[in-house]
């Protein structure tokens, strides 16, 4: 008898976490003789069944609203079948989980039935609850339905919302000016509209054109000289592959996912000029998007360590980090760029809520080409995108951006060792910091005329400092101790909390219900979501990933995208001018291993891309603004950042050490922000990438040639053109210094001979020779202006050539 007793005291202990009713049930049952495991049977009186304890309570109380005639967000609670099928906001119950079944959810919460007075009683609950963890039985055979659907077939038939098909490119007329597919797909359309191609480009325009898309630093005189002279017919093909190739490719081409992921250095929204926030260790990112491009990373996995490099290693449980764990764990940083206020004392859950809001903003436009934000509060008004979509989407964040467990972002990184070698370095440098505090309190405490005693302890206090141990920071993300429960928040009011919400993809771009599992190769005790995410992102089958960075790798290339709205594939956003070929790009860029290189080498051999900037002389198309069928190379403006880097080079002052902090940017009253010459004296002639990237102020220069602001992210920036741009490049120092330095190296090359220096000064800042006219008129020039002891004419006509459109444009 003693044994049976102590077995029951044990049983009840263990499940003290239930509720009174459910313990209390648990106890009548063991006194019975029941099963420890629970009732399942229809003939136990203990298990609630759905047509004679179930039905009566929801017939009281709820069946007016979700009955025969009105069945408020498609929820039916008349049979057990309806209700595990649910409504809008999915299944109604998950059998045998009341925790996570909506029904019972919105019960609990008061939320259901909206009327007070209806309100159910705790039995009733209890009631419910018993039955859901028994398994929902039931005397009618329960059917497990799908959840019910909130979009149409007709809503999948969008082209975005459907796989990329690779059809077979189209069969041209020309075919003498056919070099790849993407040649086929575009000449068919300029011949359907009585037209062709422009003519190639000279060598001197496509070469300038290669390095400009793919370093972002034109050719030297030198490249130039050797370039024309090559007379190979793979000469082309060979300058592609040197130059993607050349460490400069990941820096040119890292800027552009920096502003998709909106980079910056600045951890707050930066509306103070005087005022710098840095993000200590962000850079760390910077230099990952570098050195992934350059390796030519695949795509896939690309975006996998950024979405998941937490959860595809054990980095909590090893001894020391490898270089390979290190990589994935910087990779997060990818989340890390968001403004996030949340440190201030004054902001609480809203604000929280608001870095998860911006978050999504910037994943869903960066990677899936969706502006899905307006569904926070209601259904989206054009695409199929109902709210439950965002905050199922929202639910794969939520572990490691929880807002009910909250790092602050001083607390959100990690140290550039193992968590085990950063407590040795902390327990180390405490000791240490101990031993200083008593040889301080000593010298303290000294005669002030014992200058030798004072010496000691100040010699010995330096020493100690410099056993002092220390590890940088990683702007990371990994899921925190706790895992929320999701829920939809009504009007997207983070007081108004709603039904509860599983992780789930958007219901347009799923096949059929697809249920989310933790991956076998989740590294850790991790939820693994992010990475389930990223695994569902990069299925070859995703309507959305491979369209939208082959699409802006073209917008990069043409200044305008096959879909012109690189961060909007829905139905707000334009449509794709070419739908076939991207879907072929697409398709051929998944199966060869999702290689941006390939891709960029694939773009820049076709007639396309070689073709000159002006048409044909028997042309009788010529593209007008909002056009794309690419009958010309389009003209397109420079960068901000490039415009600068070109500068530089031209000048000779270029920096060109890879990588490390940024350089920081002074703040000056008047607005007229530089770079400090700091930590090295050429800090300040680094490239602009590695420049300290503000929110709202960017380095003045680069402001006025529309460098873009960062609220969330920049999915395509925008081109002005302003009287404060040509002013600018009139009259900034910065401009009339690199104009001296380029006048300095023109003259080395050329000397004292004036048509040499002519010819030396546009090969060195518009990398080609002057024709016969412009040799001549600059000849004149220089003549006319020469002095004995100055070289200001020279200085002029440099500073004048960069600031031509020829030095602004790619052509």
């Amino acid at each position: 008898m003693r044994v049976i007793q102590l077995l029951l005291f044990c049983l009840a202990f263990a499940l003290q976490v239930r509720s009174d009713d459910d313990r209390q049930e648990f106890v009548k049952r063991n006194r019975a003789g029941g099963s420890t495991n629970g009732p399942t049977s229809p003939t136990n009186p203990l298990t609630p069944m759905f047509e004679d304890d179930i039905l009566p309570i929801l017939a009281e109380a709820c069946l007016d609203c979700h009955g025969s005639e009105i069945q408020e967000a498609q929820l039916d609670l008349r049979t057990a079948t309806s209700i595990l099928q649910g409504g809008e906001n999915g299944h109604g119950v998950i059998p045998g989980d009341p925790a996570r079944s909506l029904v019972l959810d919105m019960i609990v919460r008061k939320q259901m039935p909206p009327d007070e007075t209806d309100l159910l009683t705790e039995d009733q609950i209890s009631t419910i609850r018993r039955w859901i963890r028994a398994g929902i039985p039931a005397k009618e055979t329960v059917v497990r339905l799908p959840p019910r659907t909130m979009i149409r077939e007709s809503d999948r038939q969008f082209w975005a919302f459907q796989t990329p098909v690779k059809t077979a490119p189209p069969a041209v007329q020309l075919k003498n000016r056919v070099r790849t597919p993407i040649d086929r797909f575009l000449l068919k359309q300029l011949e359907e509209n009585r037209t062709s191609f422009a003519p190639d480009a000279d060598k001197a325009t496509l070469l300038r054109r290669a390095h400009l898309a793919l370093t972002g630093i034109p050719p030297s005189p030198k490249q130039l000289e050797e370039f024309l002279a090559d007379q190979r017919p793979n000469a082309w093909n060979l300058l592609i592959d040197r130059l993607l190739q050349s460490p400069q490719y990941g820096e040119r081409w890292g800027r552009h996912w920096l502003d998709a992921v909106g980079y910056v250095d600045n951890r707050l929204f930066d509306g103070d000029l005087g005022t710098i926030y840095p993000n200590e260790g962000i850079w760390r990112y910077r230099d990952y998007v570098v050195d992934s491009l350059n390796a030519d990373k695949p795509y896939d996995q690309f975006l996998t360590e950024q979405l998941a490099g937490d959860q595809l290693i054990d980095w909590k449980n090893t001894d020391e980090l490898t270089p390979e764990m290190t990589e994935k764990l910087i990779a997060t940083g990818f989340f890390r760029s968001i403004e996030d206020a949340t440190s201030e004392a004054q902001y609480g859950l809203a604000k929280r809520y608001e870095v998860v809001f911006d978050t999504m903003t910037m994943l869903t436009s960066a990677i899936m080409g969706l502006t899905i934000e307006c569904c926070r509060c209601h259904n989206h008004k054009f695409d199929p995108l109902p709210q439950r979509d965002y905050y199922r989407l929202m639910a794969f964040l939520e572990p490691a951006l929880n807002p009910h467990d909250w790092l602050t972002p001083q607390e959100r990184w990690l140290p550039t060792v193992s968590v085990k070698r950063r407590k040795q370095i902390d327990s180390h440098n405490a000791a240490v910091q101990k031993q200083i505090d008593e040889f301080t309190e000593k010298r303290d405490n000294a005669e002030p005329n014992d200058r030798i005693t004072v010496s000691k302890f100040t010699e010995q206090i330096q020493q100690l400092e410099q056993t002092k141990q220390s590890y940088g920071k990683i702007q990371a993300l990994w899921d925190t101790e706790t895992t929320p429960q999701s829920r939809i928040l009504r009007r997207g009011q983070v007081e108004a909390a709603g039904v509860v919400v599983q992780p789930g993809f958007p219901e347009v771009l799923s096949q059929g219900n697809e249920s989310v599992q933790r991956p076998d190769e989740t590294a850790n005790d991790s939820t693994g979501l992010r990475l389930a995410l990223a695994r569902w992102l990069t299925n070859p089958k995703h309507p959305l990933t491979a369209r939208v960075i082959v699409n802006r790798v073209w917008h990069h290339h043409f200044g305008t995208g096959i879909v012109a709205t690189p961060g909007n594939f829905g139905r707000t956003g334009s449509p794709p001018a070419h739908p076939r070929l991207l879907d072929w790009l697409s398709v051929d860029f998944i199966e060869h291993g999702w290689s941006l290189k390939r891709l960029h080498k694939q773009i820049m051999t076709s007639t396309t891309y070689r073709q000159s900037s002006l048409p044909a002389a028997n042309a009788k198309l010529t593209n007008t603004p909002g056009e794309s069928l690419l009958a010309t190379m389009p003209l397109r403006r420079l960068e901000s950042e490039i415009i600068r880097d070109c500068i530089l080079a031209v000048s000779g002052r270029l920096d060109s050490t890879p990588g490390g902090p940024s350089v920081m940017v002074t703040t000056p009253v008047d607005g007229l922000s530089r770079t400090e010459q700091n930590p090295t004296p050429t800090s300040h002639l680094r490239r602009s990438l590695y420049i300290f990237a503000r929110r709202v102020y960017p380095l003045k220069f680069m402001e006025v040639f529309d460098s873009p602001i960062m609220p969330v992210n920049c999915t395509k920036r925008m081109t002005s053109t302003t009287v404060l741009q040509s002013f600018t490049q009139l009259n900034d120092s910065f401009m009339l210094e690199n104009a001296v330095a380029a006048a300095r190296r023109v003259r080395s090359r050329a000397e004292d001979d004036i048509p040499r220096q002519v010819d030396a000064a546009f090969r060195l800042i518009l990398s080609r020779p002057p024709d016969t006219e412009e040799l001549q008129r600059c000849t004149d020039y220089l003549k006319s202006r020469r002095t004995p002891d100055s070289n200001e004419a020279l200085d002029g006509l440099c500073h004048m050539l960069l600031c031509t459109n020829e030095f602004l444009y790619i052509h």
